[in-house]
C-alpha cells in the first residue's frame, strides 16, 4: 500500500517541477506532448501523476498505461476511460476516473461509467463543486477522491479537504502552502501491487 499524496501541483512539464520545500506532494503532469512527458518524467523526485487523456501523441489507450507506468514509472494515471484505468490497476498502479461535475446530471452520467473496482478513486472537475454536492452524492464518489482545477489558494484547498483526499493545485498556490500546514488526516492510502 502506497499513501496518496494530500496535495499534486499541476504542471505542463515545460518548466523543471517539483514540490516546494516542505510540503507533501506529489506532481500532476497535464496538457503536455510526448516529448515532454518522457524528459519529465525521468527528473522528476516525486510521485508522478499523469492525465493520460491529454498527452498530445500518446493515444490514451491500456497500451498506453503500459508504457508510462512501466516505462517512465508514473504512479497514478487520470483518465475518463474506465479500461485504461482499471488496465493501470492490473499493471499495480492506482487510477483515478476523471468525472465532470458541472451538473448534477453530468456528475451522474459519468459515475455511470466508473468501474467500482479498489485501485480506482475519482477525480472531481471543477474541485470547488465538492463544496456542493449533498452528503449522499459525495459518498458514491468512488474513493480515493481528488478535486481538480479553480483550486487557487490555500484556503480553498484546506476546505476542499474537507471531503477530498487530495487536492490539485498549482505551483503558486502550492508554494503558498508550503508556508502553512495541510490537516493532519489529509492523504489517503491506495493500493500498489
Amino acid at each position: 500500500m502506497r499513501r496518496l499524496m494530500p496535495v499534486f501541483v499541476a504542471s505542463d512539464g515545460r518548466d523543471p517541477v517539483a514540490p516546494p520545500p516542505g510540503l507533501e506532494a506529489g506532481i500532476l503532469l497535464r496538457d503536455l506532448d510526448l516529448l515532454t512527458l518522457v524528459r519529465r518524467a525521468g527528473s522528476i523526485q516525486a510521485p508522478i501523476a499523469l492525465d493520460l487523456d491529454s498527452v498530445e501523441g500518446l493515444n490514451p489507450d491500456p497500451t498506453a498505461a503500459r508504457f508510462v507506468i512501466e516505462e517512465l514509472g508514473v504512479d497514478l494515471v487520470v483518465t475518463r476511460r474506465p479500461t485504461v484505468a482499471l488496465r493501470a490497476v492490473e499493471l499495480g498502479r492506482s487510477a483515478l476516473l476523471h468525472v465532470l461535475a458541472f451538473d448534477s446530471t453530468g456528475l451522474a452520467r459519468s459515475l455511470e461509467g466508473h468501474p467500482g473496482t479498489p485501485g480506482v478513486g475519482t477525480i472531481v472537475s471543477p474541485g470547488p463543486v465538492l463544496d456542493h454536492l449533498l452528503a449522499p452524492d459525495l459518498q458514491r464518489l468512488p474513493r480515493p477522491l481528488v478535486a481538480y482545477g479553480f483550486i487557487d489558494t490555500p484556503e480553498r484547498a484546506a476546505g476542499l479537504l474537507r471531503y477530498a483526499d487530495a487536492v490539485v493545485v498549482p505551483p503558486a498556490c502550492a508554494l503558498l502552502m508550503a508556508r502553512g500546514t495541510l490537516p493532519a488526516d489529509a492523504g489517503a492510502v491506495v493500493g500498489r501491487g
